[in-house]
C-alpha cells in the first residue's frame, strides 16, 4: 500500500512540475504595415547606339570586304565622339547565303554578310554631330538607341531611402489616427525590381533603317526625355 502511494506521489509531483515548466502563451504582438514610395528624375548623361554595316554581294569576299570597308570607317569616327576604352565594341562578322522568292520559287541572290559597332556616346551634346557624320557614310542602320544614366544604382538606392521614409510617416500617420504609438521597427523591405522605372534604367529604345538614306522604320528621338527611377518600400512596425 506504501508502495502505491508513493507511486502516485511521484506522478503528481511530475505532473505539476510539467504545468510549471510549460511557457505562458504571449499575447500577439500588436503591429502596423505601411507602405512608401520614392521617386528620383534626372536628365539622361549618355547615349548607346548600334550601327550596322549589311551587304549582298554576289560572292562572298565582296559583300566581307565591302562591310569590312564601312565598319573601319565608323569605327574611326566613332573614336572620335567617344574615345573612352569600353565605348566602343564590335561584333564578329556574320555571314549567311541569302535567298529571295521569285514566281514563288525560292531562288539564291547572293551571299549576305553584317556586322555590327555598339558605341556609348558620354557628352550627349556630341551626339547630334555624330549622327550626322553616320548618316553620311554607307550604313545600313542605325538600332538601340537609348538613353541612360552612369549613376543609375545610386540614384536607386536614393529612391529607396524615400520610399523608405515615406513609408515611416505613413505609419506614423496611421498610428496618431488610431491614438497609439509606433514602437521598433520590425521588417523593412524593397519590393521593387529593376522594371520598375522608366524603362529599367533606361529610355526604350528606337531604331531607324536606311534605304538610300531615306528614313523607314519607327524613326528615333533626339531629344532624351527625363529618367525616373521609382521604389516601392514596405514597413512593419510594433505598436507600443
Amino acid at each position: 500500500m506504501m508502495t502505491l502511494w508513493k507511486c502516485y506521489s511521484f506522478l503528481l509531483l511530475a505532473a505539476l512540475a510539467a504545468c510549471q515548466a510549460a511557457p505562458a502563451t504571449a499575447p500577439p504582438l500588436r503591429q502596423v504595415r505601411s507602405v512608401g514610395y520614392g521617386s528620383v528624375t534626372v536628365y539622361p548623361d549618355y547615349a548607346e547606339l548600334t550601327v550596322d554595316a549589311e551587304f549582298t554581294r554576289p560572292r562572298l569576299k565582296d559583300a566581307v570586304a565591302e562591310v569590312q570597308a564601312v565598319v573601319d570607317q565608323v569605327l574611326a569616327m566613332s573614336k572620335r565622339y567617344a574615345p573612352g576604352p569600353n565605348d566602343v565594341r564590335v561584333s564578329s562578322t556574320s555571314s549567311n547565303k541569302e535567298f529571295g522568292y521569285v514566281r514563288g520559287k525560292e531562288v539564291f541572290t547572293g551571299f549576305n554578310s553584317s556586322q555590327s559597332v555598339t558605341v556609348r556616346v558620354n557628352d550627349l551634346r556630341r551626339l547630334s554631330p555624330y549622327l550626322e557624320e553616320l548618316l553620311a557614310t554607307r550604313i545600313s542602320r542605325i538600332k538601340d538607341l537609348s538613353y541612360g544614366h552612369s549613376r543609375a544604382d545610386s540614384l536607386r538606392r536614393e529612391a529607396d531611402v524615400l520610399a523608405l521614409a515615406d513609408a515611416a510617416k505613413t505609419a506614423d500617420k496611421m498610428c496618431a489616427a488610431l491614438h497609439v504609438r509606433r514602437g521598433a521597427v520590425l521588417e523593412a523591405s524593397d519590393s521593387s525590381s529593376p522594371e520598375s522605372s522608366s524603362g529599367g534604367w533606361r529610355r526604350p529604345s528606337a531604331d531607324i533603317e536606311l534605304y538610300s538614306k531615306s528614313f523607314g522604320g519607327r524613326g528615333f528621338k533626339m531629344s532624351p526625355e527625363l529618367l525616373r527611377f521609382d521604389s516601392t518600400c514596405n514597413l512593419t512596425s510594433a505598436l507600443e
